[in-house]
């Protein structure tokens, strides 16, 4: 495969893994009902992810390729990664919250891939897009990072008012 074929695969991953992200993203903005901040970060990133899927298809159309023909594969990936990362706990914010850190970080390495190759192909406006998603994604990241003792914090206390009511 040459070198700009596989970019623009690379690329029709990405945006799968974008749009395979939405629906579970609206899951955990479901699941965080009672914490409102939680709920209304994983919102705004569910608007992130949905422009990055349009960013990431412009690049794909500017560079003469279409979505039409898209692959899953990366998308299944991600639900798959987040089924099996979060299998052992039973609260759903707090392995939301673990499973969410972990996809940014994937897509984080996924955009730092697509940032290198554009540059080494010389499609710098694709490097740029894709840089732009790898910041965004990262602070996505770094957010949950920040607020995942709240999400604990908040489990604990469930769990110990379910206890003393029983």
């Amino acid at each position: 495969m040459a070198h700009e074929e596989l970019l623009n695969a690379w690329l029709k991953d990405a945006y799968s893994m974008e749009m395979g992200l939405v629906p579970i993203l609206k899951q955990h903005a479901d699941d965080a009902k009672d914490l409102p901040e939680v709920q209304r970060r994983d919102e705004q990133h569910i608007e992130e992810t949905k422009r990055h899927a349009e960013m990431v298809k412009a690049c794909i159309e500017r560079r003469g390729d279409s979505v039409s023909s898209i692959k899953t594969a990366v998308g299944g990936l991600v639900g798959t990664m987040q089924s099996v990362a979060t299998a052992p706990f039973k609260d759903e914010p707090v392995k939301n919250c673990l499973s969410d850190y972990a996809a940014e970080q994937f897509e984080v390495a996924c955009y730092k891939a697509l940032v290198h190759t554009a540059e080494q192909l010389g499609d710098m406006q694709t490097a740029q897009v894709c840089r732009q998603i790898m910041q965004e994604d990262l602070a996505m990241a770094q957010w949950i990072e920040q607020h995942l003792p709240t999400v604990i914090n908040y489990e604990l206390q469930q769990k110990a008012a379910e206890h003393n009511k029983s």
